[in-house]
Formats: structure tokens, sequence, C-alpha cells
């Protein structure tokens, strides 16, 4: 009568060690069948974005409010924009253009969807280099941003125009459906990437 007493004990003990050791945080076993693409049960780094989205972030399709902004603002004020950022004005999110108009770098504060100036910001004289650099420009930074956004399927969150081993280049930082950030140069002259 001892024994079935004893093997009840020794199976109760098992299954509760059984169950105790597995949670629902626990990656599914493999049933061996196969579906299309991979598909587990675990949220990306950045829960905002699923792997294999060919969009861009939101709120805004960077792409089109970068490239927004900056023509958007370099024909509000007549001149050429060379420079555009993200920014956070008071708890509203912005681009920030700079353009050159004349012999001054004016900042403008324009809407998230880069198609309304809010505001203009300081003024200040253009610097020698940058005015060299945009008269060697034929590809404005507009155009430049949208080849980056269309070269890596990207956001574009910044774009500055510099100088890379000798060629005036569009700096463009992007940043992808995944969260990650990656940064594109775009020829100045030509459009190419290099």
């Amino acid at each position: 009568m001892r024994r079935p007493l004893h093997v009840t004990a020794v199976l109760a003990l098992t299954t509760g060690f059984i169950v105790g050791c597995t949670s629902e945080d626990d990656p599914p076993t493999d049933s061996g069948t196969a579906g299309e693409g991979i598909v587990t049960d675990r949220e990306p780094d950045n829960p905002e974005f699923s792997p294999g989205e060919e969009e861009s972030p939101e709120p805004v399709p960077g792409e089109d409010g970068a490239a927004n902004a900056l023509s958007t603002a370099a024909e509000e004020l007549g001149g050429l924009a060379f420079a555009v950022d993200r920014s956070d004005d008071d708890g509203e999110e912005l681009w920030e253009v700079s353009v050159a108009v004349g012999d001054e770098d004016v900042e403008v504060h324009v809407s998230i969807d880069g198609n309304a100036v809010v505001h203009e910001g300081e003024r200040e004289p253009l610097e020698d280099e940058d005015r060299q650099r945009l008269e060697a420009a034929s590809i404005s930074a507009s155009e430049a941003a949208t080849t980056a956004a269309t070269e890596v399927g990207a956001a574009v969150e910044e774009v500055d125009l510099n100088e890379h081993l000798g060629t005036v280049v569009w700096d463009v930082e992007l940043l992808t459906t995944d969260g990650a950030s990656t940064e594109v140069r775009v020829d100045a002259s030509t459009g190419e990437v290099l």
C-alpha cells in the first residue's frame, strides 16, 4: 500500500517542478512547420516599428517632412536652405532650418510636416565656408534629402552641407524602420550617393 502513495507523491512533485519551471515568457517550441517569414513572440527593441516594415517611422514620413521643410523655408525667405534638424520648441516638434539669405544665416522653424513656417529665429552673418560650399552645390538640400531617403528607404532626421575629401557633400542622417540611425553622403554637385 505504501508503493502507490510513494508513486503519487513523486508524480506530484515532478509535475509541480515542471510547471514551476515554465512561464508565459518562454518562447514557443518549434512545431516544425514553415510559414511566411519568421514569426516570434518577442517585441522589437523599438515597439513603434515592426520588423519588415517598408515605410518611414511615424508621426511624420521624415523624407517628406525634412524635404518639404527645406523647400518651404528656402521659398519663404527667398534663399538657399543648407541644414535641417528636428527641434523641440516648447514641447512642439518642429524642423529647424538654416537658410542663406544674402549675407545672413537665418534660422527658421517649420511645421513637422514641412508645409509652413512657424516662426523665424536668429539671424547671423553667413560664414565664408558655408557661402563657398553653397556656391559649389548644384543639388539642393531638399533634393539630397529625397535622394538619401529613397536610397536607404528611411526617414530623414538631419541634413548638413559639409566637405569630405575635397568634395562638397550633403551629409544626410536617417532613421530606419527598426530605429537604427544611418548616414548617407550625397555629392552636392552631381547628386550621386557616395
